[in-house]
């Protein structure tokens, strides 16, 4: 069956479900009650635009940074710590600096608009970027070596080269993006800062607006249903095309039996392939005027190589990297304090002030080690079931069919949508104590967490070469054998990759998870992520208080890049593939 009549036949399943379950318990009349569902088809259309303009923004930097980071050593050397450190601090903590930025520059109904914009992309950002730069820096040493034979340089290598085989992690880190963009877009598109709301018009204020405003649950079930149908559309119609079409650049010698699914014609892979089809053209009329950049700068000494001959990270002695480190991570927490204090118009107190008036900050480092254990309970708890179903899946083709759809769907559904749900479900079987709480807190935490574990591990399997899987056949490696010395060897760089986004994941979404308003009850639990929540929402926010929790937070996330998850990489590095 093709993917359009499989998509739908899924919809027009949900649609009479949803219909016939809705009239059966009498909601329809809860659902028309609120003002906002007869404008459903604007607010999606709205919400439209600002994914689509977010995920361009997102192309440009990405492609941008991740290239340059990857190729070049000097500028990795500052641009890797930097990016660290930016995807390390919470969607929150960039919405004063949004408002007050674009606010400041386009006053009115424009400003906020941009503001959203930007914020979904600091939801997207990070994923792509740091798939692309990884795509980049595991190019075969010897297609390397053969470039640089061939006189691929410049332009040329980059078009020729990197930019087929970035198309992979590219299409991965996209679908984890927009997964990101979604995740957050209720903070995004109703922008709080203090005690004021601004709401946007959009499916996410619709959700938003359903649960914690009206509390009218009807309405925001059928919001989410809307809403799922829609992710569902676009993993069909986009996602699913693009990641089968990507697969062609694969490299390798052998054709990989890992890969079951057959590519099907779509109009998003016909698109695709009539712009590369043009973009041959700018090869032929691009590369003269870069050679006459690179040899002016040769000429004049200030030239970088640009293709290395082997894959090099950032051997640099302890105290350079931790005084690069060290410098950058002031510089960006003195912006965010300028921002936050220009945002919310008050000034900033002494450090002895904030220190006598909010004596929680003595209590970050506690605060920040409860909320480490909660992270680490769900990490655990993610990386099992997600080893088990990530080659469950990837190695059977019924089975893909069945969970892909359900995993794309489960890691673009909203944290804030998610709420009354999970709260209803946790609190009736746990009640309302603090048990019940913590475990809502775990579960919240999950869902910005287990997703981009899935997804790598799943990555990391489909990239392995055919022609392994065909010398294991050949060698006998059957059942455990074959797990001990191919599988988990291949994707344990996917892990690694996916443990640094998973736990930048769940740092960001502590702030969504340790404190939970519902039906106008707040239940929370001790966490640095609650903390900067009710920093954030009081009636008179202290900048220096919220940066230092952001600050925490940024630290401790750094420590365990650079500490855990910095050296797992490189150690994974050794299982990867090098055949061409």
């Amino acid at each position: 069956m093709s993917r359009t009549k499989t998509l739908l036949l899924v919809l027009c399943a949900i649609f009479l479900t949803t219909f016939a379950s809705f009239s059966y318990l009498g909601w329809w009349g809860e659902v028309v009650q609120n003002p906002q569902t007869a404008q459903l088809p604007y607010f999606i259309f709205r919400t439209m635009l600002r994914m689509l303009a977010a995920y361009a923004l997102v192309v440009v930097f990405s492609l941008s940074y991740g290239i340059i980071a990857g190729l070049y050593r000097s500028p990795r050397i500052f641009m890797l710590p930097l990016l660290d450190i930016l995807q390390s601090i919470p969607v929150l903590g960039y919405i004063p600096a949004a408002l007050f930025f674009f606010l400041g520059f386009l006053p009115g109904e424009l400003g906020f608009e941009v503001a959203s914009i930007f914020l979904i992309f600091t939801g997207m950002a990070w994923a792509v970027t740091f798939s692309i730069l990884s795509g980049v820096r595991n190019i075969p040493n010897d297609l390397r070596e053969a470039s640089n034979s061939y006189g691929l340089r410049g332009w040329r290598y980059v078009y020729h080269v990197v930019l087929p085989a970035i198309i992979p992690p590219f299409v991965t880190g996209s679908v984890l993006a927009w997964g990101g963009g979604w995740y957050f877009l209720i903070a995004a598109e109703m922008l709080t800062y203090g005690t004021t709301t601004h709401f946007l018009p959009g499916i996410g204020t619709y959700l938003g607006n359903a649960v914690y405003n009206l509390g009218n649950v009807p309405s925001a079930l059928f919001g989410l249903i809307v809403f799922v149908s829609i992710v569902y559309t676009i993993n069909m119609l986009v996602w699913k095309p693009l990641a089968s079409y990507s697969r062609r650049f694969k490299m390798q010698t052998m054709k990989s039996e890992i890969i079951i699914e057959e590519e099907e014609d779509s109009a998003i892979v016909r698109a695709v392939e009539w712009v590369r089809s043009r973009s041959y053209w700018l090869d032929a009329h691009i590369n003269e005027p870069v050679e006459r950049f690179f040899a002016m700068l040769r000429k004049h000494d200030l030239a970088i190589k640009f293709i290395p001959t082997k894959r090099r990270h950032l051997q640099l002695p302890a105290w350079k990297l931790f005084s690069i480190y060290t410098v950058l991570f002031l510089a960006v927490m003195l912006w965010l304090l300028w921002f936050f204090s220009s945002s919310f118009s008050v000034p900033m107190l002494g450090a002895w002030n904030t220190l006598v008036s909010h004596e929680e900050i003595f209590l970050l480092p506690y605060l920040a080690a409860r909320s480490f254990v909660r992270i680490l309970v769900a990490y655990v708890i993610a990386l099992c079931w997600t080893l088990i179903a990530a080659i469950a899946v990837v190695r059977s083709k019924r089975l893909s069919k069945i969970f892909f759809p359900i995993f794309d769907i489960g890691q673009s559904t909203p944290a804030l949508a998610l709420f009354p749900f999970i709260v209803i479900f946790v609190i009736s079987i746990f009640g309302g104590g603090q048990i019940g709480v913590e475990v809502a807190a775990i579960i919240l935490l999950l869902t910005g967490t287990q997703w981009y574990l899935l997804f790598n591990i799943i990555g990391a399997l489909n990239n392995i070469p055919g022609d392994i899987l065909e010398a294991s056949r050949a060698f006998g490696l059957k059942n455990s054998m074959l797990y001990k010395k191919i599988f988990l060897p291949a994707i344990l760089p996917g892990i690694i990759l996916g443990s640094i986004q998973a736990w930048g994941g769940a740092w960001n979404s502590l702030i969504v998870s340790e404190y939970i308003t519902f039906q106008g009850e707040v239940h929370s639990v001790d966490g640095i992520g609650a903390y900067l929540t009710k920093l954030t929402t009081s009636p008179s926010p202290d900048p220096l208080a919220i940066t230092l929790c952001i600050g925490t937070m940024t630290i401790v996330i750094l420590l365990m890049n650079y500490l855990i998850w910095r050296r797992l990489f490189n150690y994974a590095e050794r299982f990867r593939f090098e055949g061409v």
